[in-house]
This record gives C-alpha cells, structure tokens and sequence, in this order.
C-alpha cells in the first residue's frame, strides 16, 4: 500500500483490542520506532505493566504517536530471546476511535478515570451552563515563543 492508503487506513478503520491485541497508553518516545507504554493490569485497579514497543517503518513517517496518546499494539511472541521490544504498534487510536471502542465497551477501566472525568464536563457544557466561569482575556494560556525577545509598552517610551 502506499502512503495516501496507509494514512486512510489509520484514520477511518475503527479497531477493536482483543486479548491479543490490548489497548496500551504511550508514556515515552525512546528514539528509532520505539516507544515505552503502559498495559493495564488484567484485574481492574491492578498495577501498570511497562514495555517497549515498536511502530513499522511504514507508519514512521505518516505517524507521530505523542506522550499520553492510546494505541492498540500485538505483543510479540516469547521465542524471541534477547530482545527488549515486547510487541508492534498496529494502531495509533484517534479520538473518534476511542469513543468507538469505549461505545463498544471494550475500553480498559484502568484508563478510564481520567476520560470520565472529561466526559461528565462535555456533558454539562452541552445540555445546561456550567457554573464555573473562565476568563477568556486570560494571558497565561497564551502560547510564549521563548526564541523572541518579549517587548513591553515600557521598551516602546523609551525609545521615543
């Protein structure tokens, strides 16, 4: 397949994870197609698994995977001694894949604290005003560039 099939592929197939093929959270990009993620722990509330993943060279340059994105991997088989990477990404989950999986009921609870949280704020800005009040002249949300001098109204009179 080439690259304009390869990106359509990841971003209109709707996956499902399956024992083999679990949903994963990416925690680190360790260089070379190789990421750190967390499993999630067969019971609920269990401890996170950590392991080395790797992505296929056909999605490294139509793909970027981001710290704290969800992917779907396929863990690799035992036979292979020696080596540290323990599975292969095979998708790179978007959110209207993940909303899918979660519809499906197939989302693992150990990721979903956080996403329920998002969810009940997402649902109450819809159907009725929230309470809270945001100020949206708020200047500490704004993007800084740091590789520019900041210039202020003082610098402006002095020059003057």
């Amino acid at each position: 397949m080439g690259k304009k099939h390869t990106s359509q592929q990841a971003l209109e197939e709707l996956p499902l994870p399956t024992p083999a093929t679990p949903v994963a959270r990416v925690t680190d990009n360790r260089g070379g197609g190789n990421y750190d993620v967390q499993l999630p722990a067969p019971q609920a509330g269990g401890e996170l698994t950590t392991l080395i993943v790797s992505l296929p060279a056909k999605f490294r340059k139509l793909i970027w995977v981001k710290k704290g994105s969800y992917v779907i991997i396929q863990l690799a088989d035992e036979s292979a001694p020696g080596s540290k990477v323990a599975g292969e990404i095979t998708n790179v989950l978007f959110p209207d894949q993940i909303k899918h999986i979660k519809s499906q009921g197939l989302w693992p609870a150990d990721f979903a604290a956080p996403a329920a949280k998002n969810d009940d704020n997402d649902e109450d800005a819809e159907g009725e005003e929230c309470e809270e009040v945001t100020d949206s002249d708020n200047d500490d949300d704004l993007f800084v560039n740091s590789n520019r001098r900041v210039q202020s109204s003082d610098d402006e009179d002095e020059d003057e």
